[in-house]
């Protein structure tokens, strides 16, 4: 609410190009530096705009290599009392994410090349907007349900959280706490089986994080020799410049890991058009 006309609109753009309702943290981090917010989609838009860094990503995690462990029946949900809404909730939270976070790491790798001191910064690159037809973002997904703050999620829910935040090991804990789960808190059940669906695949998502890592390097290398960072804004300087490059890599480095935690618990739960 306190946001400003232009970061708001950027929200605006970001939340439509992505066909999602919500403003990913990374960008809602970016605004509370100092002109790094402008200064990133001066650069992404283009691309987002043009579609390819969409497409791009969504190919990425369509390849990803993982299968469930444990794979929910729909008869073993009717007997939890969970429902076709709740199941229905949580299949637009994995659409909602799995849209997102894959475009948050391919934009991300990409600002991570262009904030480097090494990118090559030669004017001349072609915008990717004056090459390609009108592209459409996808039909957005809509009313997710409510995302539970940190000191609201208490007993049962917080060690659940811990659970799947932290692999239960204090000394892995992080300080981001993923959205998705936050909204999963809002309906107990569903982060109660989540809890039983991901620990299990731990080696399965870290081996499926590591080959998104590098999938997302590669793509990034190649969307980022299309754009011209002479057209962007220039890019912060001093403390600002290092506190963007410190939320890339924070950001980056969990982000593949949850890519494949969005793939595994998509394959895990039974389709939205099973009836519970």
């Amino acid at each position: 609410s306190d946001a400003s006309p232009e970061t708001r609109a950027i929200y605006a753009s970001l939340r439509r190009l992505c066909g999602v309702p919500m403003v990913p943290l990374i960008y809602r981090h970016l605004a509370t530096i100092p002109g790094a917010l402008e200064w990133a989609w001066s650069l992404l838009g283009p691309a987002l705009r043009a579609g390819q860094l969409q497409d791009s990503a969504w190919a990425m995690s369509r390849t990803m290599q993982i299968e469930p462990v444990v794979k929910l029946q729909v008869e073993a949900l009717r007997a939890l009392g969970v429902s076709a809404a709740d199941l229905a909730e949580l299949h637009k939270l994995l659409a909602a994410y799995n849209r997102s976070n894959p475009v948050n790491l391919l934009g991300l790798r990409c600002l991570a090349l262009m904030a480097s001191d090494k990118h090559d910064a030669q004017a001349g690159r072609p915008m990717l907007a004056d090459h390609v037809p009108v592209w459409q973002p996808p039909e957005p997904v809509r009313d997710l349900l409510p995302m539970v703050k940190p000191a609201d999620i208490q007993g049962d829910a917080l060690a659940l959280m811990h659970v799947l935040n932290d692999r239960s090991d204090p000394s892995k804990s992080s300080p981001i706490w993923p959205s998705l789960y936050r909204h999963f808190a809002a309906r107990p059940a569903l982060l109660a089986l989540s809890a039983l669906v991901v620990p299990p695949a731990f080696n399965a998502i870290d081996a499926a994080a590591d080959a998104v890592r590098l999938d997302a390097g590669e793509r990034a290398n190649t969307l980022a020799g299309l754009i011209d960072i002479t057209q962007g804004l220039p890019s912060p300087t001093g403390d600002h410049r290092l506190a963007i490059i410190r939320a890339i890599d924070l950001f980056t480095e969990r982000l593949p890991e949850l890519i494949a935690i969005g793939a595994l618990l998509e394959r895990s739960f039974p389709p939205l058009k099973v009836n519970v």
